[in-house]
């Protein structure tokens, strides 16, 4: 009797945070980073799409606010290695927001944003994409039974393209949950508070299906590779000052 093997792991590229989902996402699922301005997010699905140019992989960021360019540059800070694979186009920069915004004067739709990743993703053969930010999708929430159809389809239609998707989403109402957060395979969430006159950054993986995870939040810093993730509590090994151990500038 043969054992169960576990499924192939996509990495996150993100230092420690695919220790503590093991080994990293299913490929072929969309997935859901959220959390508040300034919390990482982006960083973070960066580094998801760099990982992946460096393992051979064609991702896709796709903007629909901030210019992708501007993204990309302020990832340099980081990694600088990241503008060969945008000139090598391993990693492909859309600009979607203004290009839907001229087609009409409403915002964004799951329907307009799915068919135009899917001619990228199938002319490119893209295999990891980033939408970001998820809130400039539009969706009148007098109608949450339609929205919930529609996303629904849209996850459906992302997956059925053979994408390990990451949506990068906007939540400043931490105990408020959208229809997205039912709908995907994993969330993960960003924090930062004040503790005892001191700025923490957290992670917390609140869900990810097909996954032995805990949802305790861990220590998060930026370093100067980018996001990296240490699995223990944010307030382990403070002092009584609230410093942490080794905690720099």
């Amino acid at each position: 009797m043969c054992s169960q093997s576990l499924p192939v792991r996509v990495s996150t590229g993100v230092k420690g945070l695919d220790d503590i989902i093991e080994g990293g996402l299913i490929p072929r699922r969309v997935y859901l980073v959220t959390g508040p301005p300034g919390s990482g997010k982006t960083t973070l699905s960066i580094q998801f799409l760099l990982q992946g140019a460096r393992e051979g992989e064609r991702g896709l960021y796709v903007s629909l606010i901030q210019k992708p360019e501007d993204v990309i540059m302020d990832m340099t800070r980081y990694d600088p290695s990241i503008v060969p694979y945008v000139r090598n186009r391993k990693i492909l920069l859309y600009d979607l927001g203004p290009i839907l915004w001229r087609e009409s004067s409403k915002a964004p739709t799951w329907r307009s944003v799915l068919s135009r990743i899917k001619e990228v993703a199938e002319a490119a053969k893209i295999t990891r994409l980033v939408i970001d930010p998820l809130t400039a999708i539009g969706f009148p929430d007098t109608f949450p039974a339609e929205k919930r159809t529609e996303l629904a389809r849209f996850i459906r239609k992302i997956e059925e393209l053979g994408i390990t998707a990451i949506l990068v989403d906007e939540m400043t109402e931490m105990d408020r949950y959208r229809e997205e957060h039912y709908l995907v395979s994993g969330i993960i969430m960003m924090h930062y508070f004040m503790h005892e006159s001191r700025m923490i950054r957290a992670i917390q993986v609140l869900k990810m299906r097909g996954t032995n995870h805990d949802t305790d939040m861990k220590m998060m810093k930026f370093s100067k590779d980018g996001i990296v993730v240490f699995n223990r509590s944010p307030f382990e090994g403070m002092d009584e000052h609230g410093h942490g151990e080794g905690d720099g500038e």
